[in-house]
């Protein structure tokens, strides 16, 4: 009978600590994707909110700055962003942004009744006799429409792809796109917009009224966030990382909340925070949190050429981010390079049976992991497989971010980190 009760004790204590681990997520992923953050992008300073909200969340889980480094480590960088209002109104009919249709995110600005030219297919060649008639164009209140949605090849179709852009140069034009749309963080501006209007919200009207008007900032300042919980061996790091911003705004009416990517990792990050203060590590925790990604791994980068800790000192690094939902199992990049480590990745899951599969991933260079690997540290970048599917779009929302199998992933990670 004894035993019976101290095993009903203590299975209702690990439940209890499950409920609070993805209770807590829930918490920091519904803060970060709300409204008051602006999406964490770089219309009205969501990613400054974003970063102070970490740093507090930080303090009171008592994890502390890296010695006499403040927790914010400021950088700046270029970016193009859309704060006012935009209007796209095809014939009648007001689109709305975000879901009908894209800016691209190095637009430029353009506003009136515009004569709406479709090109397509049969006109091409006539109206556009190669990249040196662009400049040539009579386009007084003309906008360029490209319709190719009839063209299979995907290369072909992005050759035109590429001199529709080169286009922005010389007058505004639309895009007419038949796949997913993604939103993206511009490094740059062109004269004009391009407007990728979906192929289901897209008819040949006459007249097009557009209003775009772009901000372009060449000298932001942004900040990574970054912790430090002593181990046992101060000295020797484990670097997890996760990048915090996301897309920000497309105007005033389009906000990207950014849920799975990667306010989702964020929480994995904090979450794991409360684990490691409450369990001392054998190695020194270094928490990263960074900005930048979206805008080309710029904080990741940065950091690396302004770190805090001696680089060599770095035993292995975890780059989260994707964690929404694992119901498939996780990736891991840089799987193939560091095999044995990998290995142990997988044997911990299969005694442990946390997740349906570790999938092994070669390197790539989409994610903070990348400038770690490059400076010859050991990194995986792990995100998760599952039911979410929103990328880039205003529909990834903590609403239909459900964080399935988080508190399996998390304690593969805390296991894997044990065995180091």
């Amino acid at each position: 009978m004894k035993v019976l009760i101290l095993t009903l004790v203590c299975c209702t204590i690990f439940n209890n600590f499950v409920i609070a681990q993805q209770s807590y997520a829930k918490v920091i992923l519904d803060s970060l994707c709300s409204e008051h953050y602006d999406g964490r992008g770089y219309v009205n300073q969501g990613d400054t909110r974003a970063a102070d909200f970490i740093i507090r969340e930080l303090e009171s889980i008592g994890v502390i700055p890296f010695k006499k480094n403040p927790f914010a480590q400021p950088y700046k960088l270029n970016v193009n962003t859309f704060p006012y209002p935009i209007e796209v109104v095809l014939g009648g009919d007001t689109l709305v942004p975000g879901a009908d249709y894209l800016v691209n995110p190095s637009s430029g600005s353009a506003q009136g009744e515009f004569e709406l030219v479709e090109i397509n297919s049969e006109n091409l060649q006539k109206q556009f006799n190669g990249v040196a008639d662009l400049s040539l164009q009579s386009t007084a209140q003309k906008i360029f429409a490209f319709n190719f949605t009839d063209i299979a090849d995907a290369k072909k179709r992005n050759e035109i792809k590429s001199f529709a852009y080169m286009a922005m140069q010389y007058f505004p034009v639309i895009w007419v796109e038949k796949n997913k749309q993604m939103f993206s963080v511009g490094r740059s501006q062109q004269n004009y917009p391009l407007v990728s209007i979906d192929s289901s919200s897209y008819y040949k009207a006459s007249r097009v009224n557009l209003k775009v008007n772009n901000a372009y900032k060449p000298q932001y300042l942004t900040k990574n966030v970054i912790g430090f919980i002593p181990g046992k061996k101060k000295r020797k790091y484990i670097l997890l990382s996760a990048h915090y911003d996301h897309l920000g705004r497309m105007g005033p009416d389009a906000m990207f909340p950014g849920a799975n990517d990667n306010a989702s990792g964020v929480a994995m990050l904090l979450s794991m925070a409360k684990h490691f203060m409450a369990n001392k590590p054998e190695y020194s925790i270094v928490l990263c949190f960074f900005s930048g990604e979206e805008a080309g791994l710029e904080g990741s980068k940065f950091f690396i050429q302004h770190p805090y800790i001696k680089l060599k000192r770095i035993q292995f690094v975890l780059n989260v981010d994707i964690m929404g939902g694992a119901e498939k199992g996780i990736t891991v990049v840089n799987g193939t390079k560091h095999e044995e480590a990998f290995n142990t990745l997988v044997e911990i899951n299969a005694e442990k049976n946390y997740l349906e599969r570790v999938k092994k991933r070669g390197p790539t260079a989409n994610s903070d992991h990348y400038f770690f690997s490059q400076s010859g540290i050991p990194a995986f970048f792990i995100y998760s497989m599952g039911s979410v599917k929103n990328y880039h779009d205003i529909y990834d929302t903590a609403e239909n971010t459900p964080l399935n199998k988080f508190n399996e992933v998390q304690s593969l990670l805390i296991d894997f980190i044990a065995a180091q």
